[in-house]
């Protein structure tokens, strides 16, 4: 097999997971200029950004389809772009919460869920960029470790913030307007996780 057909399916993790990327970036521009509300077309362009990655998805894996030698196994090839794929999409439903809930103003916490995202992400994009040498890496764990650290701080920011949500807040619309949003921030920074999870578990399989 070419090395340009190995590499493949590395870079291709690669380029699904900056859909990734450039949905955090614009959660991040929009917030940072939130202005009384989010507008149908901060959703759509949010949802064109998300679409794009189901469509680059869908030729991945119409590739994979037609596959009998891949550098890993195909499936774990199909679970880590997947989840890729997922944090994406996790990414658009912090954005659509905002907008059905009709948030009118944000919080520090919004900016603080956002913060670390980013730097999940930016950490997960060492991982990716150093994956395809994961039978001889000396770095590749403790980038993985990198992540599930930053991973950590989101779940402490998500117990703090229900707590105080609900030792400070009497309104019960309110309550769940804020935890839902709190929840989605949460299931973003899970999102990474399971895909470093996958990585690691695919290094450990293939090794």
């Amino acid at each position: 097999m070419r090395k340009k057909e190995v590499n493949y399916y590395f870079k291709t993790f690669i380029e699904s997971f900056n859909y990734a990327r450039e949905a955090v970036a614009y959660l991040d521009e929009v917030v940072s200029n939130f202005n009384g509300g989010i507008t149908e077309e901060q959703k759509d362009k949010m949802h064109r950004i998300e679409h794009n990655a189901d469509l680059f998805l869908r030729d991945v894996l119409a590739k994979l389809s037609k596959e009998f030698i891949t550098p890993i196994a195909n499936e774990d090839i199909l679970i880590i772009i997947k989840k890729i794929d997922d944090i994406t999409d996790s990414i658009e439903d912090i954005l659509i919460n905002m907008y059905i809930h009709d948030i009118k103003k944000t919080s520090s916490i919004s900016t603080k869920f956002i913060n670390i995202i980013k730097r999940e992400c930016n950490a997960m994009a060492e991982v990716l960029e150093e994956f395809p040498n994961f039978k001889k890496s000396h770095t590749l764990k403790d980038k993985i470790m990198k992540v599930l650290t930053i991973e950590e701080e989101g779940d402490r920011l998500f117990i703090s913030s229900i707590r105080e949500l609900y030792q400070t807040t009497q309104d019960f619309k309110e309550i769940h307007k804020i935890e839902s949003l709190i929840l989605a921030y949460e299931t973003c920074c899970d999102a990474i996780e399971e895909v470093v999870q996958a990585v690691d578990e695919a290094v450990m399989k293939n090794a």
